[in-house]
């Protein structure tokens, strides 16, 4: 592709659009603040450090990367997913949240010295399908309903919601192909380096010429790998039906070597 059907495609993108999202909130933190408030209604909200694709865990365990980490000045961490899709939703927010709250106390700190966490979803469709701007999740007891303070957080934003409030201005905002059409100056302001400046513009055809690049390597790849197998198999089968190395090696034109040394491995992990 050529710089002038790149330049076509990054017209089309949106928020939602996710290696254009990374670049925008990467290098903008009034963006990532404006976020941050909003999602999480605390609109004195100030942000210490961020990172983009970060990941965390701990050893021996599956580790997640989060599409948005955020820590303010208050200790408190958070973690904003932005989602297209709806694939097991709430298991994914309750194990992120797990790993954020596992790297909130040191050792030999008290518990009560835990902060605030958040795990946030913003979700191209609507979550529950109730056209509320977000779903809260907290802890309670059912029978008494009341509330455990865990000072953790799980929320769900609904993509599709158009109120005329901050939530409703924001949504609208994401699904703009248009920085001039947007709400808000901070997200203009971040969206148009990447479609009118020059600058941005050509940054962001170099990082979707790598993609496409990368892509294409990775699929080069797995067809090697699906080559290899199907290789494997029929020599497998050569050998069961009683043929020798050489000609199986002849039948299917890899070397002699090759084939007695894939049929040793073989032969040592049966052992």
């Amino acid at each position: 592709m050529n710089n002038h059907q790149y330049y076509f495609m990054i017209q089309q993108f949106t928020l939602f659009s996710d290696f254009f999202m990374y670049e925008v909130f990467s290098r903008s933190k009034p963006a990532i603040t404006l976020l941050a408030r909003i999602l999480t209604g605390k609109p004195d909200l100030v942000v210490k450090r961020w990172g983009m694709e970060v990941k965390k865990g701990l050893p021996f365990f599956r580790h997640v990367r989060y599409d948005l980490f955020v820590e303010d000045m208050e200790g408190n961490l958070y973690n904003f997913e932005i989602e297209n899709g709806r694939r097991a939703l709430g298991q994914r927010a309750l194990f992120n949240l797990s790993v954020l709250v596992s790297h909130m106390v040191k050792p030999n700190e008290p518990f009560c010295a835990l902060n605030e966490s958040w795990v946030v979803f913003l979700t191209r469709k609507d979550f529950m399908r109730r056209n509320e701007p977000f779903y809260t999740y907290e802890w309670f007891d059912r029978k008494w309903k009341r509330i455990l303070h865990t000072k953790a957080h799980i929320r769900f934003v609904n993509g599709e919601y158009r109120g005329d409030d901050a939530i409703g201005k924001l949504m609208h905002d994401f699904h703009c192909t248009n920085p001039d059409d947007m709400f808000y100056d901070e997200l203009r302001e971040a969206v148009s380096y990447f479609k009118k400046e020059p600058k941005g513009v050509n940054a962001m055809c170099e990082i979707m010429r790598e993609f496409e690049k990368e892509s294409r390597n990775k699929g080069r790849a797995e067809e090697r790998k699906k080559a290899k197998k199907r290789m494997e198999a029929i020599m497998r089968k050569l050998y069961a039906k009683g043929m020798d190395c050489p000609t199986i090696a002849e039948v299917t034109g890899q070397t002699v070597s090759k084939v007695e040394t894939f049929f040793q491995k073989q032969a040592l992990n049966k052992g």
